[in-house]
C-alpha cells in the first residue's frame, strides 16, 4: 500500500507542473494587458514602461512563467496589483472563513443525501421515491443566487430575523450567537445547493446494487429487505461516497464563490470577484492554481482512501 500511495504522489508532481503552466498560459491569453489594471489614461509611456519592468511584465512569456513558478515554490504568491497586499496573507485570512461555511454545509448535505438516497432506493418506483426525485429536480434546477436572494428578502428584509451581510456585526466579532445569525442563511443556501446531486448519486448507486446477484442470493436465503439494506447494500453504496468526499476538497476553498459574494461573507468568493472585476491577474492566477491543485489532491485523497477501504484496488494497481 505504501508503494502504491508513493507512486500516486509522484504522479501528482508533473500534473501540478502542467496545471501551473496551463493556468499561467490561460491568463496570458486573456484579451487585456495586466498592466491596464494599475495604469490611468494620464500616465506617460515612460511610467507605464517602468511599471512593466517593476512587475517583470517586460520579460518573455517563459521567463515570466519561470519567475512566477519559482516564487510559488518558495511560498510567495505575489502581491495584488490593485491593493498591493500580499496574496498569501489574504488567502490565509480568507480560507478559514470559507471552510467555516463550506464544511458544515457539505457534511449536512452529505448526511441528508445518504438518508434520502437510501430511502428512495429502498422504495424504488413508489411515491416516496418519486417525491425525493422531484425535490432533487427542484433543487438542481433552482439557481443558487436566486434562492439566496429569496432568503435575504424573506428572512433579512421582510421578517428582519437574520442579518443580511457579513460574518459578524461590527463590534461583536467575538460573539458566537452573532456569528451563528450571520451563518444560518448562507449555510442553508449551500445545503440546498449541495444535497440534490449527492442524493441522486446515492439513489442511482442503490438502484445498481439492487440488481446485483448477491441481493438475489440473500433473498433466496430468506433475508429480509431491511437486513439486506443494513448489512450489504448500504455498505456497498457508501464506498463510492468516499470518492465524492475526496472530490469535495476543492469546494472547501472555491465552492461558494457566488453565495459568499451575495452574503458578503469574507471568504475566497468576494476576493476572487473583486480581483476579476479589477483585472488583478496575480490574484486570479493564485486562486485558479489553488483550486486546480486541490482538484488533483482531492483525486489523490480519494484514491488513497479507496485503497485503505478496499485493498483489492491496490493489488490491481500494482500489477
Amino acid at each position: 500500500m505504501v508503494k502504491y500511495i508513493t507512486r500516486r504522489i509522484l504522479q501528482v508532481i508533473p500534473m501540478l507542473l502542467i496545471v501551473s503552466f496551463i493556468v499561467f498560459f490561460m491568463i496570458h491569453l486573456a484579451p487585456y494587458d495586466a498592466i491596464d489594471a494599475i495604469t490611468t489614461p494620464n500616465m506617460s509611456q515612460e511610467a507605464i514602461d517602468l511599471l512593466r519592468q517593476r512587475y517583470g511584465l517586460d520579460q518573455s512569456f517563459l521567463v515570466q512563467y519561470v519567475l512566477w513558478l519559482k516564487n510559488i515554490l518558495s511560498g510567495d504568491l505575489g502581491y495584488s496589483l490593485v491593493t498591493q497586499q500580499s496574496i498569501s496573507s489574504e488567502l490565509l485570512t480568507r480560507i478559514p472563513n470559507t471552510i467555516k461555511l463550506i464544511l458544515p454545509a457539505y457534511l449536512t448535505a452529505l448526511i441528508i443525501a445518504v438518508s434520502l438516497g437510501l430511502l428512495a432506493g429502498a422504495n424504488k418506483g413508489k411515491v416516496i421515491d418519486r417525491l425525493i426525485d422531484g425535490i432533487c429536480s427542484i433543487g438542481i434546477s433552482m439557481p443558487t443566487f436566486w434562492f439566496a436572494m429569496l432568503m435575504i428578502y424573506l428572512f433579512g428584509y421582510r421578517l428582519n430575523l437574520l442579518p443580511i451581510i457579513g460574518m459578524h456585526t461590527v463590534g461583536q466579532e467575538g460573539s458566537f450567537i452573532d456569528f451563528f445569525k450571520h451563518f444560518i442563511m448562507p449555510y442553508f443556501v449551500l445545503v440546498v445547493a449541495f444535497f440534490p446531486d449527492l442524493t441522486r448519486y446515492v439513489r442511482s448507486s442503490t438502484f445498481s446494487q439492487l440488481s446485483e446477484d448477491y441481493v438475489m442470493v440473500q433473498q433466496s436465503f430468506g433475508a429480509s429487505k431491511k437486513e439486506i439494506f443494513m448489512k450489504h447494500i448500504s455498505k456497498n453504496v457508501l464506498l463510492p461516497i468516499v470518492t465524492q468526499i475526496g472530490l469535495a476538497l476543492p469546494m472547501l476553498v472555491t465552492g461558494a464563490i457566488i453565495t459568499e459574494s451575495i452574503f458578503g461573507w469574507p471568504g475566497i468568493g468576494p476576493f476572487l470577484m473583486t480581483a476579476t472585476k479589477g483585472l488583478d491577474y496575480p490574484v486570479i492566477m493564485a486562486v485558479m492554481l489553488l483550486s486546480a491543485t486541490l482538484v488533483i489532491l482531492g483525486n489523490l485523497l480519494s484514491d488513497v482512501l479507496y485503497t485503505i477501504i478496499d485493498p483489492r484496488i491496490n493489488q490491481r494497481g500494482t500489477k
